[in-house]
């Protein structure tokens, strides 16, 4: 223990936070192998608390529908990921492609165009089916029951109502809480719960949940990790699937204007990676902080403020390099879109490493999240 550093409760909720980041998620299935493997041979959940958003948020769910045998649970999410094939995920028709961009296009100067039908790029019925394969969302609340989970969470950004909103299942009671443009929800977690945390904006269709449509729970998420605190976590890990603390470099380089793929792919970046690379940076200083407040004053209206313990493990090899060696393996309908946007040329692959489900692709990251884990 450091100096300063004050003791946690005996009894201190882990959680687990899986933001999100599509096809690069499969870099959390390698460190979850890696947890399984240092866990042991136990099938108790080391992780009390889950929480997750899009592509993260599956990996989330499928912890959480096996949570009763967590080294079993992580076996069978590695085989799903490392069998996935683009196919599994969205439909890439070539006449499907064109006509759904040709309806994106078109929707940017008449609202009607959406009416009826959600645009998006890609149709993602496949994952739906997949998911609803897959996962067991019954087994959720018989878990929280047996005590093999205390809480589930999820986030999606609701389009009507313009915020974040969290749907958990399980907590404290009277867990909800409503925050400046987000708010948790307590509910059973089901697959249209699901689809809409994973609906990545302008790629895959908003899903919708009751009376409203959801995207993607990277946007707007400001504070990935706040579900978890607040449905009780004292220390969490964090598994970005991108790099924490990137050393930016001095070097000049050609510089030119940028194409409108990558300026979409940097979009998408400013949605999956920095919130919860900011929001880590922020809870360090808040622990900071805590250490210098006298344990004897740390009880401030009415709260005993606690530090939150935070271990982050990611990615020590650059994703996008990784993806530039693997856009061949992507459907060639959207390789042509990809590369007539300027999304798939060598140094901006942001968008193709979001929908690389291949075998190969998801395999290489894997195997880096299991080295990492393992280090």
């Amino acid at each position: 223990m450091k100096d300063g550093e004050r003791l946690l409760p005996a009894h201190a909720n882990t959680g687990l936070i899986l933001p999100g980041g599509g096809a690069r998620a499969a870099y959390q299935v390698g460190v979850l192998k890696a947890v399984a493997e240092l866990h042991g041979p136990r099938h108790d959940n080391p992780f009390s608390i889950l929480s997750g958003t899009s592509a993260g948020a599956i990996n989330a769910v499928s912890l959480a529908a096996g949570a009763h045998h967590f080294s079993g649970t992580a076996q069978k999410l590695e085989l799903l990921w490392r069998e996935l094939t683009t196919d599994k995920i969205y439909r890439a028709d070539i006449i499907g492609v064109i006509r759904n961009a040709l309806r994106l296009g078109l929707s940017l100067f008449n609202s009607g165009i959406a009416v009826g039908k959600p645009v998006a790029l890609l149709d993602n019925s496949p994952l739906r089916e997949l998911l609803g394969k897959h996962i067991h969302f019954n087994n959720i609340s018989r878990n929280i029951l047996n005590g093999d989970l205390d809480a589930l969470s999820l986030t999606a950004m609701n389009y009507s109502l313009n915020l974040s909103e969290t749907f958990f299942q399980g907590g404290p009671g009277h867990a909800g809480w409503q925050r400046w443009r987000r708010q948790g929800l307590a509910t059973p977690i089901t697959l249209q719960h699901l689809m809409a945390s994973a609906a990545i904006p302008t790629i895959f269709p908003p899903a919708k949940v009751g009376r409203y449509y959801y995207g993607d729970g990277a946007l707007r998420q400001l504070t990935p990790i706040s579900p978890a605190i607040h449905l009780g976590a004292h220390r969490v890990l964090v598994i970005p699937p991108s790099g924490h603390r990137q050393h930016y470099s001095a070097t000049p380089k050609p510089i030119q204007s940028p194409a409108f793929g990558q300026i979409i792919g940097q979009l998408l970046n400013s949605a999956f990676i920095d919130s919860i690379e900011i929001d880590i940076e922020r809870l360090e200083r808040i622990n900071e902080l805590l250490s210098l407040i006298p344990e004897e004053n740390t009880e401030l209206m009415g709260r005993n403020l606690l530090p939150v313990r935070c271990l982050v493990i990611s990615p020590s090899e650059d994703i996008d390099s990784i993806a530039d060696d693997h856009v061949k393996e992507l459907p060639r309908s959207l390789r042509a879109f990809l590369g007539r946007t300027g999304s798939s040329r060598g140094g901006n692959v942001n968008i193709a490493s979001y929908l690389l489900f291949t075998p190969e692709f998801c395999g290489k990251l894997i195997d880096l999240g299991y080295r990492d884990g393992m280090a």
